[in-house]
This record gives structure tokens, C-alpha cells and sequence, in this order.
């Protein structure tokens, strides 16, 4: 009778018990929610319109990947590693590489006023069923826009739905007012 393969699974259960613990982490703290990282990278992947994000993430999964190189001895270590450096490095990769194109389009939109909350902001609020948070908002000749990382672009907002979203400030020195 062998001990040897009962100590491995053992062995394979703890390293898949702490990458499910680093993922719960990562989720919970980072995007809000159990499942929202499952969603953003299957269901709802069509809400950001960055052209190869998809890459981005696939490169950081094999990244991840290669922390099961690591020696037999530290093995235990393997599965939270991927799973940290795959979510993650996903994470802030991808949002740099959003934040970088947002910023891009802003300064080509020539915008009066605006305000701006980071990707990683944005994953965290979005989506919301009753959305009041605008990644970036700007007011362009008093006209207000918001950004969508769907489109990669700005789109015009509604005066009756730029009252309650757009900061007062702006609203009054635009003279926009509820209707």
C-alpha cells in the first residue's frame, strides 16, 4: 500500500483550496462581487470595446501559467499564484490599457470641464442596474458627455438625465436646470 499518492492529493487540494481563496479575495475586494470576473470575461465581455483586451488577459493567463514551473517544494504556492497573477495582472493590465485610451480620447475631445474615475473604479460600479456612475464626465461648450467603454467613445447625455449625474457645479455655471 502507497502513502505517497494520498499525501498528493492532499498536496493538490490545499493549492486548489488556496487559489480559491485568493480568487474570493480578488473578487470580493476588487470587483464587488463573487462573479463579476466570470461575467466581464464571458457574458458581459461586449461592454468594453478596447480592441485586444482579449489578448491582454489571454497573456496574462499564460504568465500566470508558468508558476506551475515552480519546484516541486514550493508547489503548495502554484494555484494562488496563478490565480493572482491571471485575475490580477488581468486586472490591471487590461485597466491601464483602458485608462490609456480614455485618456487619449479625452484629450482629442477637447472637453471644458471633466471629472474621470480610474477602469478599476468602473468595474467595481459597473454594471448597475440604476447607473449614476459616469467613468468620465465632461461638459464640452455646456453640452454634457460621458464616456462608454462599449463604444470606446463619448456619447451626449440627455439634459433630463445630465441633472443627476453631472456635478451641480457645472449645471449651474451652464444654466441647466430640471425641467
Amino acid at each position: 500500500m502507497s502513502v505517497a499518492p494520498d499525501v498528493g492529493r492532499k498536496h493538490r487540494m490545499k493549492t486548489a483550496a488556496l487559489g480559491c481563496i485568493t480568487y474570493l479575495a480578488i473578487a470580493g475586494f476588487v470587483f464587488g462581487s463573487l462573479l463579476k470576473p466570470v461575467f466581464l470575461a464571458t457574458i458581459w465581455s461586449d461592454r468594453l470595446g478596447a480592441p485586444h483586451w482579449l489578448w491582454i488577459v489571454s497573456a496574462c493567463f499564460a504568465v500566470g501559467a508558468t508558476s506551475f514551473l515552480i519546484p516541486a517544494r514550493f508547489s503548495i504556492v502554484r494555484g494562488p499564484i496563478f490565480v493572482a497573477v491571471a485575475l490580477a495582472g488581468s486586472l490591471l493590465s487590461v485597466g491601464a490599457y483602458a485608462d490609456n485610451l480614455r485618456l487619449k480620447a479625452l484629450n482629442e475631445f477637447g472637453a471644458d470641464r471633466q471629472t474621470q474615475h480610474s477602469f478599476l473604479e468602473s468595474v467595481r460600479h459597473a454594471p448597475e442596474e440604476f447607473q449614476f456612475f459616469l467613468h468620465t464626465a465632461v461638459m464640452k461648450h455646456c453640452v454634457p458627455y460621458a464616456w462608454s467603454y462599449r463604444t470606446m467613445n463619448f456619447y451626449r447625455i440627455p439634459l433630463r438625465a445630465a441633472v443627476n449625474v453631472m456635478p451641480a457645479r457645472w449645471l449651474t455655471e451652464c444654466s441647466i436646470h430640471r425641467e
